[in-house]
């Protein structure tokens, strides 16, 4: 084991290491060679070749009209460095558009670069919300010409190939892994290796799946892999989570970056969880836990050199213990002080049974302060002299000295101990963003500004403590603001940032809430045929709102209604409710009156599971069942309605029950639409253009609701029907916000039989608009493999030789006969032919029964084929007489000529 030593000398290293690592980074940064970005010249030739705005843009096929308007507002944006909000229907080829326009601008700036002393290495980070959809766009840069050093980002829990670490997961996993590696106790980590095969397959475009696979073919690590590839990648794929949360800015560098956010309607919603953090109860009692370990290993190593004498200085091994003791007691302090807040605390009950109190967020800094003293002295080993200034309890003097020996600690127990502590890192990570919260606030008071000011940090959070049902205490602090997450990456440098989706609407929206201007801003059509591929039916009656989902007569006539349609539509079906709550509601109903089984029997039902984990298993059982019919159950804002493909037969209808309204009853929601109301109320905000909660509240409503619709067409050939089963979908309010792509498909659903019948006739038309399209498409292959059998009859099987020869021999016979002027040259030569033929048919006795074979088959196959059997039996002489002509050719000029 290692030496203990003092704290002071081990941060003193630390600090030199990291000196000379920047040393390092700055040498290499000066070493950096900025490259162009590579292309298929293989494919170059095939694909279309596009100017648009002065950039040569290449698109594997002719582009639709509005892709070609959605790559010129991505290079115009681009071109002068500005922000860009593009929103573009599912279906309309956003994403490889926006591959082909940013990569394509990318590798003309390079070629300008080149010619700067002092070249900027401008790079795309493209961000998505999941590696599924991740996976989408690796598949879409595969059909471009262009070849950027990529790299795809994830974490260890989604990259690890070890065996051993199967079962490993979170915080555990990359403790473990560190471990690992520092010890190069890790078959699939070999630096060298890494570098070698980073730098020889810096093109390569794996997702996530492939990349394991490459790892395990390969025998190296896939996550460090993707980390090597980082240092010279042109493009980065990561899921948006990442850039949103403030830990991932000291890994990635993000200077001159142009950050895309695709599928970006939930980015508002990230943003504030990536600023958000939270501790519980349980955590803050576990770091205790490993705090004693660590403390005891310390003091059995710190013994065993004391009794071997060592140079190691003692004392300043017990001033580290001491150290590492009083850190331990603030947490003890803190955790008891809790376990006493939540029994005398007046907490409120909600509707989900937990308990919750609110504070303002300014609180938690205060009880941090107040409660990690020892104020009953239980801990005496300071003195007046001590150089442990925080060991009296955690204030704004010795904050950051009290997290800097934390971090060290980490780091010294992370060499010396195999007891994790991802409980006390918890704990570190905790009290640094409280710490952060604290820097902002203490510069305001530099700088004389009001702490009462929304603009304060603090005042855009909120404490919330919940106790659940298992009597288990947390503590959040609650982000409202997005606009925080995205102020540190505008003050990254950034070049520019766009935001993409098929649901942006309304536009003005996100400037208000990112307070980022957006000069650049799109709203695209759809590329469909709306009278062919679409049909949206507005349901007149039904009212599923919070006081009326109890209304068995509308569950029960709504069941009978899908019953009655689902008879009728082919293939898959979704049926999306705006909550939990009401899908169980209307399952529990239906169970009881049997109206389920009876729905089995013509397609079969499955329900989306809470559990987003066992999503997969469901999702193929759908698709294995889709195109016999299968109807699938699911919410609004889950992975069903938002973060999967089902294109063609896998949704031909999509029925929206109750409009997807966030619960009021969420405290979160409350506090979120409190805080947007003194932002409108305050005068300081009004040039920002705030908005009310209720609008606010309206928008998130209208976003499910698009975006659940964009389910049922996904290209420019898919076809289906939308049916909107709650009358709110009228309102003003919410049927402006719908796309405006399809709103005018919207027809009024009056009554249910006349429903049925538009429903008939909509895929009745469909399936007779693809059968004309199938034999249209059929009529050329059919005649093409008459021709092709006519030519394999006559022996010729090249259809371009058959015709070039027929010509050919016909021309020259007219022509010979022409120049024949009398009538014995004539008979001559006919004679000659015959005993030709003659003599070909002796030759070839010993195949006659073969050519009898033909015979009957060309008269049992090919009678169609001419007007009469006397015909065909004159054709296949004919073109005896000119292959015998044609070996015999030199003859017949010679005799010919000697006629003459």
């Amino acid at each position: 084991m290692k030496t203990p030593f003092g704290i002071q000398q081990y941060f003193a290293n630390k600090q030199i290491q990291h000196q000379q690592l920047l040393d390092e980074e700055s040498e290499y940064s000066k070493r950096i060679i900025i490259k162009e970005i590579e292309i298929d010249s293989n494919i170059c030739k095939k694909q279309v070749s596009l100017m648009l705005d002065n950039t040569p843009v290449y698109f594997p096929h002719q582009p639709y009209e509005v892709q070609k308007i959605y790559m010129e507002s991505v290079i115009k944006a681009l071109n002068k460095k500005q922000n860009a909000l593009l929103e573009s229907p599912t279906g309309t080829g956003k994403t490889l558009s926006l591959l082909c326009a940013s990569l394509a601008w990318l590798k003309k700036n390079r070629q300008d670069q080149l010619n700067f002393d002092q070249p900027k290495n401008i790079k795309i980070i493209y961000s998505s919300r999941t590696h599924a959809q991740l996976k989408q766009v690796a598949m879409e840069l595969k059909k471009t010409i262009y070849k950027p050093n990529i790299s795809m980002l994830g974490s260890r829990d989604q990259y690890c190939i070890r065996g051993d670490f199967n079962m490993l997961k979170g915080t555990i996993l990359n403790q473990s892994c560190r471990k690992s590696v520092k010890a190069n106790q890790c078959q699939f980590y070999k630096k060298e290796h890494l570098i070698v095969m980073a730098q020889s397959y810096s093109t390569l475009i794996n997702s996530l799946e492939e990349a394991k696979q490459f790892g395990q073919k390969n025998k190296l690590c896939p996550y460090y892999f993707e980390r090597q590839r980082l240092d010279f990648a042109d493009l980065i794929l990561l899921p948006y989570n990442y850039l949103l949360e403030k830990d991932f800015l000291d890994v990635v560098q993000i200077e001159n970056s142009i950050l895309i956010f695709d599928e970006a309607h939930n980015v508002q919603s990230t943003a504030e969880d990536g600023s958000s953090f939270l501790i519980t109860h349980n955590h803050i009692v576990e770091a205790v836990k490993d705090l004693e370990k660590w403390i005891d290993e310390l003091e059995s190593v710190t013994v065993f050199y004391d009794q071997l004498k060592t140079k190691l200085n003692s004392a300043k091994v017990s001033s580290d213990l001491n150290e590492f003791k009083s850190i331990m007691i603030t947490i003890r302090i803190f955790a008891q002080y809790l376990e006493s807040f939540k029994n005398t605390q007046e907490f409120i009950i909600t509707d989900k049974e937990d308990k919750y109190l609110i504070l303002d967020a300014r609180q938690i800094q205060f009880m941090i302060f107040e409660n990690t003293q020892d104020k009953d002295n239980t801990f005496q080993l300071w003195s007046e002299n001590s150089q442990n200034n925080y060991a009296k309890g955690v204030n704004k003097t010795n904050f950051a000295q009290y997290l800097i020996h934390c971090s060290t600690l980490i780091e010294v127990m992370g060499e010396l101990s195999q007891i994790p502590g991802y409980h006390f890192e918890s704990w570190v990570k905790f009290m640094k963003n409280v710490y952060d919260l604290i820097i902002v606030e203490d510069e305001r008071e530099k700088q004389k500004l009001s702490l009462d000011s929304l603009q304060n940090e603090f005042n855009q959070y909120k404490l919330s403590f919940i106790l659940d049902q298992s009597n288990q205490l947390s503590i959040n602090m609650w982000c409202l603001e997005p606009s925080l997450a995205f102020s540190r990456l505008f003050n990254k440098n950034i070049y520019s940032i766009m935001l993409t989706s098929g649901t942006l609407s309304p536009m003005p929206s996100w400037v208000s809430e990112l307070r980022l201007p957006f000069d650049v801003q799109l709203s695209n059509e759809h590329i469909i045929d709306l009278n062919k591929n679409l049909r949206v039916f507005q349901h007149k009656i039904f009212d599923f709102q919070y006081n009326q989902r109890n209304n068995e007569e509308q569950i029960c006539r709504f069941g009978v209604t899908l019953l009655s349609l689902c008879q009728i539509i082919p293939n898959g079906i979704l049926v999306i409710f705006s909550s939990y709550s009401l899908m169980n509601k209307f399952r529990s109903k239906w169970t009881y009156n049997k109206l389920i089984p009876r729905l089995s029997e013509i397609k079969a039902c499955l329900w989306e599971p809470q559990q987003s984990s066992e999503m997969q298993n469901v999702f193929d059982t759908y698709k294995l069942k889709a195109k016999k019919g299968a109807i699938m159950f699911a919410v609004h804002r889950g992975k069903v309605a938002e973060g999967i493909d089902f294109s063609d037969e896998l949704c031909r209808a999509i029925f929206l029950v109750g409009v997807p309204y966030p619960p009021k009853q969420d405290n979160h929601l409350l506090q979120k639409m409190n805080y947007l109301d003194k932002l409108f109320s305050d005068p300081e905000f009004k040039h920002q253009q705030r908005i009310r909660s209720s609008e606010w509240y309206i928008q998130q409503a209208i976003r499910a609701t698009n975006q659940a619709m964009g389910r049922v067409i996904r290209h420019i050939n898919d076809y289906g029907i939308v049916y909107l089963c709650d009358k709110r979908f009228e309102q003003k309010d919410i049927k402006q916000g719908l796309s405006k792509w399809l709103q005018p498909a919207i027809q009024p659903w009056i009554n249910d039989d006349e429903i049925i019948k538009q429903t008939k006739d909509f895929f009745l038309n469909r399936k007779n608009q693809i059968n004309e399209k199938e034999q249209i498409e059929q009529k050329p292959i059919q005649e093409q493999e008459v021709k092709k059998r006519k030519l394999e009859f006559f022996g010729l099987q090249n259809k371009y030789e058959f015709e070039k020869l027929k010509d050919e021999t016909f021309d020259r016979m007219k022509q010979q006969i022409n120049e024949q002027q009398n009538q014995n040259d004539y008979i001559n030569l006919k004679n000659y032919q015959m005993n030709n033929i003659t003599q070909d048919k002796q030759l070839n006795n010993t195949n006659s029964d073969k050519q009898c074979d033909i015979v009957n088959y060309q008269n049992s196959n090919y009678s169609n084929l001419d007007n009469s059997h006397i015909q065909q039996k004159q054709l296949k002489r004919d073109f005896d007489n000119i292959l015998q002509i044609e070996s015999n050719k030199k003859k017949l000029c010679i005799k010919l000529k000697n006629k003459k």
